[in-house]
């Protein structure tokens, strides 16, 4: 039958673009220094008894994007150090000595020298068994035909550890190369992560963004009578007071106020969390993106919160400066890393939600996580990819709204579909993009590599939709998914046309990623459970 594709999803993508505006004003931009911030060096112990130097970075600069007034240390875009290929050394890293399990990896030229280097991130359990890793530590490797596996540069964060840690590659300090961003959620119902930005600095791998970064900016908390809180961020012009009274049984409870409005001697105050959430966007159009962070207020409890800030940072003269601070109030419902938003895949494997702290509108898109970081890097660039090209069009007066579903997560499959609206004043257009992975590889799969055999299938599509009055062909044919219960074929200007599971079925017995379809996922657990009744009746016969 055909249907509007994700109807009900777009409507309410529609309805959050509309509804989803900040609670009091914003805070005055541009916004002075907030606080000082003191770069954190990680250590960097000898690494066997090799050379030390490392590969000076050469090769064609990206010229129009770095900002007036950076110069970043030691790197001379415009006329970069030639050094002959018999003279170029790398650190020689006695992996003997060295421990990990493979915890994500990227791949880009995050030194300019035209060649990409893949970046491993390495962590070991604290604990025998625990999915906490700690001890992390970064391993740069060439990728070109001469040097292909030496170890390039070599680095350990300090006090780093988290679960699901994984990396992202972006420019954020405007030498036109991208930087090694990682992030290691640290679990519990706060939703902090910790964060750590790399750059290639003279000729070797330096925080920029360390330790003291991750406070954010500071705030001072004040509960006043009546059921109200005040909120006063230094070096603001204004304070922000919240109206409380719509929680005063909560409050109450809390033991901040007394049953007539007064406050208790508690000595309970608002406080903000470290950053909770850190994007790298081009929120100015300029072509280098900024780091935009998101802290979380709470009045008592994680259980509690009053609200979040916004900063938008760029980076100048090796530091980093607020542009734009803003706060929003009773939006922030859930942390930005929470356990609720979780799909597991049968084999283990975890799907979550990761949204963009994007000033006009609301982006979620999926990430994967608790895989092989060779795979996970193949899965989630193509989609992280996406979501950035889709804000691209984002500018003053316009609101992008995106949201994703799960629509099979197998063992050896998995489809997904997101759904976006982008609003421009009285005009809209809707966003669709399926992806269909090969769990095993991490590669897209062809429609005609889930259907065999391909003629038989298409004989039978024709009839069913000539059916119908529609004739639908392969090359009609712009995207899929499979959910289970249905085959969803997309065509045409955001059309969709179903076919029931039933009749697929036969056609996806031979698909290349060796799934076993059922019937529907939720079957599935269904027929678990019949299988767990008959037992238990056949327990209480006996």
């Amino acid at each position: 039958m055909e249907q509007p594709i994700g109807k009900k999803i777009i409507l309410s993508l529609a309805l959050a673009g509309s509804l989803c505006l900040p609670v009091l004003a914003d805070a005055a931009a541009p916004v002075h220094d907030l606080r000082t911030f003191a770069q954190t060096d990680g250590t960097e112990p000898a690494a066997g008894s090799g050379e030390t130097a490392l590969a000076d970075k050469k090769g064609p600069a990206k010229t129009g994007t770095q900002k007036p007034g950076m110069e970043a240390a030691g790197k001379d875009s415009v006329n970069p150090v030639q050094k002959a290929d018999d003279l170029r050394r790398t650190r020689e890293v006695d992996f003997s000595l060295q421990r990990g399990q493979l915890l994500s990896e990227a791949i880009g030229d995050i030194d300019g020298d035209g060649v990409e280097e893949v970046v491993d991130l390495m962590g070991n359990p604290l604990v025998d068994k625990s999915s906490y890793m700690g001890d992390m530590y970064l391993i740069v490797r060439e990728t070109g035909a001469a040097g292909a596996n030496r170890v390039k540069y070599y680095y350990r964060p300090q006090n780093l550890g988290g679960y699901n840690a994984y990396l992202t590659l972006a420019d954020v300090t405007g030498d036109g190369y991208p930087d090694v961003i990682i992030a290691a959620p640290s679990g519990g119902s706060g939703g902090m992560v910790s964060y750590r930005i790399l750059d290639v600095i003279d000729g070797k791998l330096q925080e920029v963004f360390g330790q003291e970064e991750n406070r954010g900016v500071s705030m001072v908390g004040t509960y006043l009578p009546d059921y109200r809180a005040s909120l006063s961020f230094p070096d603001l012009k204004q304070d922000m007071v919240l109206d409380l009274s719509g929680e005063k049984d909560a409050y109450r409870n809390l033991n901040v106020y007394n049953e007539d409005g007064s406050l208790k001697e508690s000595g309970l105050r608002p406080y903000i969390q470290n950053l909770s959430q850190l994007s790298a966007l081009d929120v100015n159009g300029d072509g280098v993106d900024e780091v935009i962070t998101i802290q979380k207020v709470l009045g008592v409890l994680n259980a509690d919160p009053l609200g979040y800030v916004r900063i938008v940072w760029e980076y100048r003269a090796g530091g980093w400066e607020p542009r734009n601070v803003g706060f929003q109030a009773e939006l922030y419902t859930k942390p930005t890393y929470t356990s609720g938003d979780k799909v597991t895949g049968e084999s283990g494997y975890e799907i979550v939600s990761l949204k963009v702290p994007a000033e006009n509108g609301a982006v979620e898109y999926p990430h994967f996580q608790k895989l092989d970081g060779k795979l996970a890097w193949k899965l989630n660039h193509g989609i992280e990819s996406f979501v950035r090209n889709q804000l691209k069009n984002v500018s003053i007066g316009t609101r992008l709204n995106l949201d994703y579903d799960v629509k099979y997560s197998g063992r050896h499959y998995a489809s997904i579909m997101v759904l976006g609206l982008l609003t421009e004043r009285d005009k809209s257009q809707a966003i669709t993009r399926c992806w269909n992975f090969n769990m095993d590889t991490g590669e897209e799969v062809a429609l005609k590599d889930m259907i065999r055999p391909w003629g038989k299938f298409w004989r039978m599509v024709e009839k069913e939709t000539a059916a119908g009055g529609l004739l639908l062909k392969p090359e009609d044919v712009t995207g899929y998914y499979f959910d289970g219960e249905a085959l969803g074929l997309l065509y045409g200007d955001q059309k969709e046309y179903d076919l029931e599971a039933e009749k697929v079925l036969p056609f996806l017995t031979k698909n290349r990623p060796g799934e076993v379809f059922l019937t529907s996922q939720s079957n599935e657990e269904n027929v678990k459970k019949e299988v767990k009744n008959v037992e238990n009746k056949e327990k209480t016969s006996k």
